[in-house]
């Protein structure tokens, strides 16, 4: 079921001024998944195929999960807000706050183990803190019963590689996937 279906009564309510047929994208994954991936808002390339991080932000995702093991077809990937901001800007409180309830929704719903919030729009949002992404990245924090990790956005590692290993490191961690530093009896 798509989602402007499932949540029919919010976007019944939903204030005219915050919607835009043309510049929505609607979250993607199984309405059960056990990690949801929240980012700030759709940009250009997720626009123009209707599903979120699919650009050269999504495409190093994908490239780094699919190293670790993890397939994004198993995850439900959505945005703070759903309509893509004019001329690219960061969403506005009025429209963040115009869309939560719509993502508490989507999180109450999917009920997953944990909630990856990518990069600092999302993080800041999620974890009600003022905190930059760079000093709370990789940590596990409890928000009215839901795991939320922050991670570094995956646009951060494409305009500085040196953030990679990072990114990865978190994506390791949050899918248990980190090495326990442990070494075989053969290797020592």
């Amino acid at each position: 079921m798509d989602l402007r279906t499932r949540y029919k009564d919010f976007f019944e309510n939903l204030d005219s001024s915050f919607w835009d047929e043309e510049r929505y994208v609607p979250a993607v994954g199984p309405e059960d998944a056990d990690t949801v991936l929240i980012g700030e808002a759709p940009g250009a390339n997720e626009v123009e195929q209707g599903e979120p991080f699919v650009g050269r932000a999504g495409k190093k995702m994908n490239k780094i999960l699919s190293e670790i093991g993890v397939e994004r077809r198993e995850l439900y990937i959505t945005n703070l807000v759903k309509i893509r901001p004019p001329d690219n800007r960061d969403p506005k409180k009025k429209e963040i706050q115009a869309w939560k309830p719509l993502l508490r929704k989507e999180i109450r719903d999917v009920d997953p183990d944990i909630v990856l919030t990518l990069g600092n729009f999302a993080s800041k949002e999620m974890l009600d803190t003022s905190k930059g992404i760079t000093q709370i990245h990789g940590q596990i924090f409890s928000r009215k019963g839901t795991k939320i990790m922050p991670i570094l956005h995956p646009a951060a590692a494409l305009y500085d590689q040196s953030k990679t290993p990072d990114l990865k490191k978190d994506f390791k961690k949050a899918f248990g996937k980190q090495e326990s530093g442990q070494k075989k009896l053969t290797d020592i």
